[in-house]
């Protein structure tokens, strides 16, 4: 338990581009009721992570409703763009503004995704911890998303 939660802080530092020379306390202090609140067991129980190849099966199957949030920066996005009507872009950093969080539907699945899956990981957690109940990242982000992209898995009708 303490384990994934150390793994998670890391993440979620990563994810916001903290310097760890630049440790800013009333930042952790606003971060901390949030991060309290996850534990191991809450994790798995939303079944927090989901492989990409699972993603492409649902997307394709067109079965569920279904958002594929991406949380890249806008640059990234530029660069490499999800073309899927399912498809949500709202990068990390706004993510969790009001305008941003009502976007999101409650009533489906949300599958995270960002380039390698670490903010992904991350803001998926802190979805989780605000309500969100059927929210997973993709394991391996967009990078394993286009590998196991093949004709057959396109998700597109």
């Amino acid at each position: 338990m303490k384990t994934s939660l150390s793994i998670l802080s890391l993440a979620l530092a990563a994810a916001l581009s903290f310097n760890a020379q630049a440790y800013d306390a009333a930042i952790a202090a606003k971060i901390d009721p949030v991060v309290s609140q996850l534990d191991h067991a809450g994790l798995l129980k939303g079944g927090c992570k989901v492989e990409s190849q699972d993603v492409l099966k649902t997307l394709a199957a067109g079965k569920e409703k279904v958002t594929l949030l991406d949380v890249r920066t806008p640059a990234e996005a530029k660069v490499v763009a999800l073309s899927h009507p399912a498809a949500l872009h709202i990068p990390v950093d706004t993510l969790f503004k009001p305008e941003n969080l009502n976007k999101l539907p409650r009533d489906g699945r949300i599958f995270v995704v960002c380039h390698s899956g670490n903010r992904a990981a991350a803001a998926t957690a802190l979805l989780s911890a605000a309500g969100f109940t059927n929210v997973s990242y993709v394991n391996g982000g967009l990078i394993s998303l286009v590998t196991n992209l093949t004709p057959r898995t396109v998700p597109v009708e």
